[in-house]
């Protein structure tokens, strides 16, 4: 018999926010490729419990056009909040977190790792 996991409440908003928000890509360290997880949203609140599992700062991406309304990104718009997190801590927090994510985002990450081999 399987053992039941207990998630706390900030792992069950991480995984969803993966499954809405979340993409994976490789990311380019010095010409090694390592699986990322990243997630990015206007609303800087929403990746808090994120921030805490991933055990990542929230960073501020700018970019050139508006994205966000003004007031969750001043001055104007322009950029997203991101928490991110790369390589072996990222493989080990999507396989903790796999019970509750979709399997088209398993799907996803699974073809990232692949590629990033």
């Amino acid at each position: 018999m399987k053992k039941k996991r207990n998630f706390t409440t900030d792992e069950a908003q991480t995984a969803t926010l993966l499954g809405t928000e979340g993409t994976s890509e490789c990311h380019v360290v010095q010409k090694r490729r390592y699986p990322r997880i990243k997630i990015r949203v206007c609303d800087k609140e929403l990746l808090e419990p994120a921030s805490r599992v991933l055990n990542a700062p929230i960073r501020a991406i700018h970019v050139k056009r508006p994205m966000c309304k003004p007031h969750l990104f001043p001055p104007e718009g322009k950029g997203m909040w991101e928490v991110s997190k790369a390589g072996k801590a990222a493989t080990e927090i999507v396989e903790h977190l796999k019970p509750l994510l979709t399997n088209e985002f398993l799907r996803k990450w699974e073809k990232t790792r692949e590629i990033c081999k």
